[in-house]
């Protein structure tokens, strides 16, 4: 028992707490503008590990899209360097590449391998990315499992000779875009999608995402058990168990106290990271420092909690 307690207390040490930085985001009126978010701003308030979002890097104001873009990513890997910052972790842009009216395309498959590139200039070893769903196959699973395999082998590839891996999101069916099955939403489907990949790639694994989970899942736990040390990162937010509301944790019904217990014993060694980036983007300006500040000691109470 007490070797066990040992084999906990190590996860906590090794877990670091980390939260999403966005160099695209979108204006209140829809448009699109780039910005760099004050890193010295990440660092004053105690957070060193970051993940950066690849997400919008495909809006036509990217530099992402210029052939400077190593040159971009350069200079905040500078930056961080000299703060003490680590990017641990990133998220390349995504879409449903399953869609047959829309099919894989080419334009934002561009600033997904640029994402990839940037991440190894960031120094994160691990990348995330959502599977695509064959809404329009008649056999949904078998249909997707085939064009996920297609796709991932393709990036997973390409990630490879840039020392990367790309970590698989699970998905949810989204109440608020109306009922649809989505593939990967469960555990099932998810291992097996990763299981098959990683026979020829090795540097795949599972970014399993909390609130997402909580759509799906009334009880996590059985699912970090089932998945282990396939899981390589994590998205932490919480919501009702109705909309992908990317809450803070305790704002929902996500079971903390459950679940960060399983994902010391389940053995993962990854980031503990925050993606509450839709609630912190409506808190005013005034205020978002001690908003931080909280975030902080939630996240280092939830580690707290892995034990």
């Amino acid at each position: 028992m007490a070797g066990h307690s040992r084999e906990c207390q190590w996860r906590i040490q090794i877990m670091k707490l980390s939260t999403t930085i966005n160099f695209f985001t979108y204006e209140d009126d829809g448009s699109y503008s780039a910005y760099y978010y004050d890193l010295e701003h990440y660092a004053k308030l105690g957070f060193s590990h970051l993940d950066s979002i690849f997400c919008s890097a495909d809006a036509p104001f990217s530099p992402l899209w210029t052939n400077r873009y190593e040159d971009w990513a350069h200079k905040i890997r500078k930056k961080a360097d000299e703060l003490g910052i680590t990017f641990v972790q990133t998220h390349v842009p995504f879409y449903n590449f399953c869609d047959p009216k829309k099919g894989v395309n080419e334009n934002t498959e561009e600033i997904v391998r640029r994402s990839i590139v940037c991440t190894n200039i960031l120094g994160a070893h691990w990348t995330v990315s959502h599977p695509g769903t064959a809404y329009a196959d008649s056999l949904i699973v078998d249909g997707s499992k085939k064009q996920n395999l297609e796709y991932f082998s393709r990036n997973l590839e390409f990630a490879k000779k840039n020392d990367v891996g790309i970590c698989i999101e699970n998905m949810a069916d989204f109440s608020g875009q109306g009922f649809k099955r989505s593939y990967c939403a469960t555990v099932e489907e998810l291992a097996d999608l990763v299981d098959t990949l990683h026979k020829t790639y090795d540097n795949v694994g599972i970014c399993w995402d909390f609130g997402h989970a909580n759509l799906v899942y009334s009880n996590q736990v059985p699912c970090l058990n089932y998945l282990g040390s396939r899981i390589k990162v994590t998205h932490v937010h919480d919501n009702m168990g109705l909309e992908d509301e990317h809450r803070a944790p305790f704002l929902g019904n996500v079971k903390w106290d459950k679940i960060m217990p399983a994902l010391a014993r389940c053995g993962y060694e990854g980031n503990f990271s925050f993606e509450v980036k839709r609630l912190a983007a409506d808190v005013p300006e005034h205020i978002k420092d001690a908003y931080w500040k909280y975030m902080k000691t939630t996240g280092e109470y939830l580690l707290s909690m892995a034990k």
